[in-house]
């Protein structure tokens, strides 16, 4: 699933990404927040975003799970942001953080919770490519979080590759039919890692489909756009749009005309 946060790429001067081949990070990306700056909005994804605001007085670092919901995303004015937005179910998290302490907020972090000197091997990087690398080998000697090495991260991986492969179509009941499991530890299994639960995961991924096709296929009509992205109908799509995205599909194809 290609995962789109279309108004930080509208919007953020310079924004800038690099796809990872690394199995728990989707990409590494970087932008500049100036006063000028149009406001920055993210939009539901399913990802767990770590980012390093680098100013004239140092380096921050932030942690932030998936918005419920669109959302305003404040940045320090006057600085360069080197982000890593890491996959579905797969976010490295520091010692003493949780999946539910970041899910729809953002909370700052010591700079070094990862790994001594990233601070300063960041600021020293003069491309996205030598901090993403720098990132990458910090982040390899990091161990997984503890909840995500239990028993409860096989079946995780599997609803999160049924739900992908249904276009968030699949029922809970289905998965437990499938797996033997009951459907309140399919349930549980789920929002422990992703602090979210299944449904609410189907509906961001019906809307990321939807973002998709949208950007590659602007020509579809609504109907037809409801049905390839995992929508019961049109309407259906709508309403669930508009919650994610604050427009409406329409209005949204003509915020992004210039994309």
């Amino acid at each position: 699933m290609n995962l789109r946060q279309p108004y930080v790429q509208k919007n953020a001067t310079g924004y800038h990404s690099i796809p990872s081949h690394d199995k728990n990070i989707f990409s590494y990306y970087i932008f500049q927040e100036e006063p000028t700056t149009l406001p920055i909005h993210a939009v539901p994804d399913g990802c767990v975003d770590l980012t390093y605001a680098i100013g004239a007085n140092g380096v921050r670092c932030f942690l932030g799970g998936t918005v419920l919901r669109m959302k305003y995303w404040p940045f320090e004015a006057s600085c360069r942001y080197f982000g890593v937005r890491f996959r579905p179910g797969q976010c490295i998290l520091p010692d003493g953080i949780c999946i539910d302490d970041i899910v729809n907020t953002d909370i700052e972090l010591p700079t070094d919770c990862y790994g001594t000197d990233i601070a300063e091997q960041l600021c020293e990087a003069k491309t996205l490519k030598e901090q993403a690398a720098q990132i990458h080998t910090m982040l390899s000697k990091v161990s997984r979080s503890a909840t995500c090495q239990d028993s409860k991260a096989s079946i995780e991986h599997y609803i999160r590759k049924r739900i992908y492969e249904t276009n968030g179509q699949v029922s809970i009941r289905e998965i437990s039919q499938e797996t033997g499991y009951s459907e309140c530890y399919v349930r549980r299994a789920f929002r422990t890692i992703h602090g979210i639960s299944p449904k609410a995961f189907e509906q961001i991924v019906r809307f990321q489909n939807a973002l998709d096709e949208m950007a590659h296929h602007k020509e579809l009509g609504i109907f037809e756009l409801a049905q390839k992205s995992g929508y019961f109908d049109q309407s259906h799509m709508v309403k669930e749009f508009h919650k994610f995205a604050g427009l409406t599909p329409e209005q949204y194809l003509q915020e992004m005309a210039d994309l």
